[in-house]
């Protein structure tokens, strides 16, 4: 009985994180392919979002999502599995591409190199906290 009930908190855990995953991929993809991100925040509290550098917005924004990503392959495998590194890297890049055919949007390297520092930043802060609270990723069950 109570290996399952360990066991069905470990999915519990799994598939909230994955779903936390999902959500921030489609939510950076439709401020990333929207022609008006800022449509959202503009007049409310949350308005001085525009203020801050594009750049920084960017490499926050893929540290986030990195980290949650690359948290939960450590606490799947163990490890980061090459094809969700190739994978974070390409969506940095693919993503950033794709605004070229949006009305409003340019395609910017320097967002690219943004996206990929953020990428390469949420990596590290993965395995930064991996190496200092192991337990942190010892799932139950």
């Amino acid at each position: 009985m109570l290996n399952n009930d360990a066991s069905s908190s470990g999915r519990i855990w799994y598939a909230s994180h994955l779903l936390l995953c999902l959500l921030q991929v489609a939510a950076v993809s439709w401020a990333l392919l929207t022609p008006d991100p800022y449509a959202l925040v503009r007049g409310t509290s949350l308005g001085w979002l525009q203020s801050v550098s594009d750049l920084l917005q960017h490499t926050l924004v893929f540290t986030v999502l990195s980290a949650t990503v690359f948290s939960l392959c450590l606490a799947i495998f163990g490890e980061f599995p090459p094809v969700a590194v190739f994978s974070m890297l390409g969506y940095c890049l693919f993503v950033e591409g794709l605004q070229a055919f949006v009305p409003g949007r340019t395609c910017d390297p320097r967002d690219a190199i943004a996206n990929v520092t953020g990428f390469v930043l949420g990596l590290a802060i993965a395995r930064v906290v991996s190496m200092l609270r192991p337990s942190v990723f010892n799932i139950p069950g």
